[in-house]
């Protein structure tokens, strides 16, 4: 018997459906938090929302983001602005083709979630770092993401990561914690009561603020890395384009956006933070810089040695200080390759 060529039978031919990769989705939205949500401390807000936003695959491994009191929800934004584009995006450590990337304001910031500016409360109240991790619980449960591919926290964002670890359980896989500890270093409590105290001098004034804000980005780096970028040049007008300007330029950007009401209220919240190590039974990777000044070494090592789950202590040496999880790109975004995939 012939076979089907022989008799004439057209030959079959066989298509391979080119890959194509899945669209990025740009989704933005505000969560109503349950009417009366209840503190820590024990105080409620009333009609408060979440903002947030996520970027990535519909249905691809979800990955939280959470930056320091000055992030927002797009640490990565169509148009190039987010907090985080170094690391954010697409072809990035965190590749938004890969993943989705969810992040929020803070609540008591001064973005589009309830703060101080927002709110009708003569008196707003503290906010924990508990709270807001139970409010990104709650986003994450309304938008049916039942399991997480890792929570990432830098600063503020990891003392909130570290609560939402606590939560999620099980249903994380990863936590990664850069340049956050399990409680408040005592430079950084005196350093941030200096800031307030700047403020209540200056009736809350935008140029007291400022001034406030100025103290913190120097306590974020190192007296080297500012002499090797400023001390070299003895001919420079210091005030206009030397370490003076720098500084005035930091002030005076941080006050465009932030309310005075909101820094303290994010600053007392960071100062209050406390938790035990051994909660947070999730595998954790931590990022320590040995030069950092609000966030020491010693405190790092001592959440590593209490950590309830697998934990690694990652130490690099950084003139960048408490910066350099945003200035170390390179080092950092191997580091989120190297998470990504464990």
């Amino acid at each position: 018997m012939k076979d089907e060529t022989e008799m004439g039978a057209e030959p079959q031919i066989h298509y391979h459906a080119e890959a194509v990769a899945p669209a990025v989705q740009w989704l933005e939205g505000e969560l109503a938090l349950p009417q009366s949500f209840t503190l820590e401390s024990g105080a409620t807000l009333s009609d408060a929302k979440l903002a947030w936003a996520c970027v990535g695959p519909a249905d691809a491994p979800v990955i939280v983001v959470l930056g320091g009191i000055s992030a927002h929800r797009r640490p990565v934004a169509r148009d190039g602005r987010g907090w985080w584009e170094s690391q954010c995006g697409a072809g990035k450590a965190l590749d938004t083709n890969r993943y989705r990337i969810v992040g929020i304001d803070w609540l008591g910031g001064c973005d589009a979630s309830t703060g101080p500016k927002s709110s009708d409360l003569e008196d707003f109240p503290a906010i924990s770092t508990a709270d807001q991790a139970r409010a990104v619980l709650l986003l994450l449960n309304r938008l049916g993401l039942r399991r997480v591919h890792l929570v990432v926290g830098a600063s503020y964002g990891g003392n909130v990561a570290q609560q939402l670890a606590a939560l999620l359980g099980e249903r994380l896989r990863h936590l990664v914690l850069l340049s956050a500890a399990h409680k408040a270093a005592q430079f950084g409590l005196a350093l941030r009561h200096v800031q307030r105290a700047i403020l209540d001098l200056g009736s809350d004034s935008t140029e007291a603020l400022a001034l406030a804000r100025s103290l913190a980005v120097l306590g974020y780096r190192t007296a080297e890395g500012v002499e090797q970028r400023f001390g070299s040049e003895a001919t420079r007008d210091a005030h206009a384009d030397g370490v003076l300007g720098w500084i005035d330029h930091h002030g005076k950007k941080f006050v465009r956006r932030f309310d005075a009401d909101a820094y303290r209220c994010l600053g007392r919240s960071l100062d209050a933070h406390d938790i035990d190590p051994a909660a947070v039974r999730v595998a954790t990777t931590l990022f320590a810089v040995r030069e950092d000044l609000t966030v020491p070494l010693s405190l790092l090592r001592e959440y590593q040695t209490r950590a309830g789950a697998a934990c690694e202590l990652v130490e690099i040496s950084s003139d960048y200080g408490h910066d350099a999880f945003l200035k170390e790109e390179a080092i950092v975004g191997a580091l989120f390759e190297r998470c990504v995939q464990v």
